[in-house]
């Protein structure tokens, strides 16, 4: 196994997308991963093991301000520290950007992600009664400052 990232290209929508749909109820599509890439204010970084797109993580600019809006993990190559890494590269490619702080939502049942952004230093800052659908289910938002 030997992991390297790499900002999106075309080549990674597909699998992204296709990760999208495993992992939430409410996916991106490859049409709209390719407008934020074009659009140049969202930063995608993937992971890949060789050539096979494993991960990935988004964050949308504006301003001084970025929002983590989706990060993913293949199943097999959950635990090992990729989804660590992916959010470090995007801190520093928002940094660059000016970025000062990062928000994102958590669906509340996502014990995983809620883990992985606390010992990210992500400080909860508030909550969104059912937010999500499919199903119903609160979001918890967090903050990080840069």
């Amino acid at each position: 196994m030997e992991i390297k990232y790499y900002e999106l290209t075309y080549d990674d929508i597909e699998k992204v997308s296709a990760m999208e749909r495993e992992f939430f109820s409410t996916p991106w599509s490859e049409a709209s991963i390719a407008h934020y890439m074009e659009t140049g204010n969202t930063i995608f970084v993937v992971a890949r093991d060789g050539e096979e797109t494993i991960g990935y993580a988004a964050v949308l600019c504006i301003l001084d301000e970025g929002n983590l809006v989706s990060i993913g993990v293949s199943g097999k190559y959950r635990n090992l520290g990729i989804a660590t890494e992916l959010l470090d590269i995007v801190y520093d490619m928002a940094k660059d950007r000016g970025v000062t702080s990062i928000n994102l939502e958590v669906r509340t049942g996502n014990e995983a992600a809620i883990a992985l952004y606390e010992k990210e230093g992500f400080v909860q800052n508030g909550r969104r009664k059912d937010f999500y659908r499919k199903p119903t289910e609160d979001a918890l938002l967090f903050i990080k400052e840069l």
